[in-house]
């Protein structure tokens, strides 16, 4: 089976989508919605995930692939690698604005024996995404009241189901979502990142399509919503809030299901589930390594005032977000905690008092983990782990050196003396979702956690 490989940097994301781009005009042809990436396994494809992987590493490109990539594709491929390694370098130079740069390796691009259409594509990019230092700017929506985007319309009871870092397009996406279907959920909540870097094409293609046959939702059906994550605005954020109006348009959906912001809170009688956007200020090609995300101030304010006054008329909340509040196995900035979600934790806590808040979810690391309690959270899951491989070399369950404290996995139930983690399959660990299961009198949810290789039977279901 093949993986598809993706980089959490904004440049190497936006040149796989135009490296994917090209290579679908070179072979003229675009994928039907719910099969398989087309070009996981292309030429191009490989080829371009290797250089992204040596610029998200801030390394020079090789002059030549890889001895395994030209056993893989034949001889033709170090053709192919001086056209994409040179497309590459102008995208890069284009973001870091040396104009001078960019236009010199323009010149060798266009007179080169390279395929023409790599000249057209990155055209085609500089001029939609302002990559000379004009990017647009992200389309986020701000409320008016404090009652804008809060969605009334969960049922008593609601079964809920979330993915973390799924819109992938591969097959292994489209499988788990048939699993999750079986389910039947009553709302799909998508926790952020669509790959490579959320442009219109990807969303629609790698996304929306796929939700819409596999809930059949061409006459209603399951209301979907998407988080913003740090991939979701590497391209400008246009694709994801082109996105936001298709996602239960009115028909056949009831208007008051509408996606309107990329926060919002969707509630039943008793139970809220806060949505929160950490990927705006995520989405800097400059400090990727550095970047300690935060909420807008204006939109703290505005889930402060949705946890307090739901918490004071007897309900409770569960926080989503697509970035960590804390990780064992992922330094944010120069710890395991993000300092500045923490101060805004921290504000949550005092307004939804001792009970008000029954957990958060999050996802960014492709991983799962169910931690016990740690920096005044009782129940901290990622769930991150919905269609990106992780390998088993490096482990995603390595955890940081030299960072104390650090938050600990809970114990796995079926195998006493170790921690909960995902099983695994080949050469990396397998996929998942959680349901949730909302209980409206007794005011308590439950939470199952499944995957892939075993979509039947949760292996881990607690109590919120």
């Amino acid at each position: 089976m093949s993986h598809i490989k993706t980089h959490s940097h904004p440049v190497a994301s936006l040149f796989q989508s135009l490296a994917e781009t090209v290579a679908k005009r070179i072979d003229a042809r675009i994928s039907a919605p719910g099969t398989a990436r087309p070009t996981v396994d292309h030429p191009v494809a490989d080829a371009a995930s290797t250089i992204a992987g040596h610029i998200a590493a801030g390394e020079d490109v090789p002059p030549a692939p890889s001895t395994d990539l030209t056993a893989k594709h034949g001889a033709g491929i170090k053709d192919l690698w001086d056209c994409i390694s040179l497309s590459a370098k102008i995208l890069v130079a284009r973001t870091a604005k040396d104009t001078e740069k960019a236009q010199q390796l323009e010149d060798d691009l266009r007179f080169s024996t390279c395929d023409p259409l790599w000249i057209e594509a990155i055209t085609d990019y500089v001029e939609y995404f302002g990559l000379e230092g004009d990017k647009r700017e992200i389309p986020y929506v701000r409320y008016q009241q404090m009652d804008d985007f809060v969605i009334d319309r969960l049922p008593k009871n609601a079964r809920i189901a979330l993915v973390g870092d799924w819109g992938t397009g591969t097959q292994d996406a489209v499988d788990l979502l048939e699993q999750v279907a079986k389910h039947n959920p009553d709302v799909l909540i998508h926790l952020g990142d669509i790959y490579y870097a959320a442009t219109p094409d990807e969303c629609q293609k790698y996304f929306l399509d796929i939700v819409d046959r596999v809930f059949d939702r061409g006459s209603g059906g399951v209301p979907t919503y998407t988080l913003c994550g740090n991939h979701d605005v590497y391209s400008g954020g246009v694709g994801y809030y082109g996105l936001l109006p298709k996602l239960n348009p009115a028909p056949p959906f009831a208007a008051e299901w509408a996606q309107k912001a990329s926060y919002f809170a969707l509630r039943s009688p008793r139970w809220q589930l806060l949505a929160m956007d950490t990927g705006l200020h995520d989405q800097d090609p400059f400090d990727v390594n550095t970047n300690v995300t935060y909420l807008d101030p204006q939109e703290e304010a505005w889930h402060l005032d949705k946890i307090r006054r739901f918490s004071e008329g007897g309900g409770r909340t569960i926080l989503l977000s697509h970035h960590q509040l804390f990780s064992a196995f992922s330094a944010i900035g120069k710890g395991a905690i993000n300092e500045k979600l923490q101060e805004s934790w921290q504000k949550f806590q005092t307004a939804g008092g001792a009970s008000g808040i029954a957990g958060w979810f999050w996802g960014h690391e492709h991983n799962l983990c169910v931690y016990e309690p740690f920096a005044g959270l009782e129940k901290g899951r990622c769930i991150g782990h919905g269609a990106i491989p992780s390998f088993l070399d490096p482990s995603p369950y390595q955890s940081l050196a030299n960072i104390e404290p650090l938050p600990a996995l809970v114990d796995d139930p079926a195998h006493p003396g170790k921690k909960l983690e995902l099983g695994t399959s080949g050469p990396v660990y397998d996929h998942g979702f959680v349901i949730l299961e909302l209980d409206d009198a007794a005011l308590t949810a439950k939470a199952s956690y499944y995957q892939a290789s075993q979509p039947d039977r949760p292996m881990f279901v607690e109590q919120l």
